[in-house]
């Protein structure tokens, strides 16, 4: 009893993903959804769910159709976790099928594409969704199998590097040049309001679920040469070794760390 008491007295912290802020706009068969199974904690469920989800889908995309559908192809520009934002005239790669992807593909341990058929891969807040250790050599090995020679790998992620520093100053100036926040702290992309500067980098570096590595240009550099890469160069916004990679989004620039790879 004392705990239910509890439970509806308890004030709600109101950070991503505000679970809670999210079931009180729910109804119907999504609250029951929600609320269905009271005893596992959501930040255990949830995830669990995004994986049996994730590995259908994969059982469904990783077939020949998928390798043969650009098996004689070459010169070939990828972008990879595209999101809503594929462009024509590429393959824009996603496990989810928002509208311009044009290969639903999880690309966590395999890419769809014959050795040495690609040019150029760009990929904008993508790599830090893959694990360190289990995913991120699988995925930038496969990179470096499928670019041709001189082919140039371009990789986006947040910069752990700008927002530590911007935590060790004082106030919160530096992190709203670099996180769009509103004048009450709250956060453009998740409308979280954040109480304390560790809040906003705990949701920038895990993002819930999502995010599972924070990067810096050193240990991004580290791993590009390990696998393979025999030149790594620090960019900016809209600066690239090929031209037609510069297809960054603007509304990300102020976080993000842009790097290029060359086989």
């Amino acid at each position: 009893m004392a705990s239910q008491t509890i439970e509806k007295q308890i004030s709600r912290l109101d950070i991503f993903p505000n679970h809670y802020q999210v079931l009180s706009r729910q109804r119907g068969i999504k609250r029951a959804l929600f609320t269905a199974l009271p005893f596992i904690p959501r930040h255990i469920y949830f995830p669990l769910l995004y994986e049996l989800k994730t590995s259908f889908r994969r059982l469904i995309s990783f077939n020949k159709t998928s390798f043969n559908r650009h098996k004689s192809d070459q010169n070939l520009l990828v972008n990879i976790g595209c999101g809503q934002t594929g462009k024509p005239g590429w393959v824009n790669v996603d496990i989810d099928q928002f509208p311009g992807v044009n290969c639903v593909y999880d690309c966590r341990k395999c890419l769809p594409f014959t050795d040495g058929s690609v040019k150029g891969i760009f990929t904008e807040h993508f790599f830090e969704h893959l694990d360190y250790t289990e995913e991120a050599p699988y995925f930038l090995s496969h990179c470096y199998r499928v670019l041709k020679s001189g082919g140039v790998l371009r990789i986006i992620v947040p910069d752990a590097e700008k927002y530590l520093r911007a935590y060790c100053e004082d106030g919160w100036e530096k992190l709203s040049q670099i996180r769009p926040l509103d004048s009450d702290r709250s956060d453009f992309y998740f409308g979280s309001q954040y109480n304390t500067k560790m809040e906003l980098v705990n949701v920038v570096f895990r993002q819930y679920f999502d995010h599972k590595f924070a990067y810096d240009y050193a240990t991004l550099e580290f791993l590009l040469y390990k696998y393979g890469f025999s030149a790594v160069y620090r960019q900016d916004f809209g600066r690239s070794r090929m031209n037609e990679l510069t297809i960054d989004q603007a509304i990300r620039a102020s976080e993000s760390l842009y790097v290029e790879a060359v086989k």
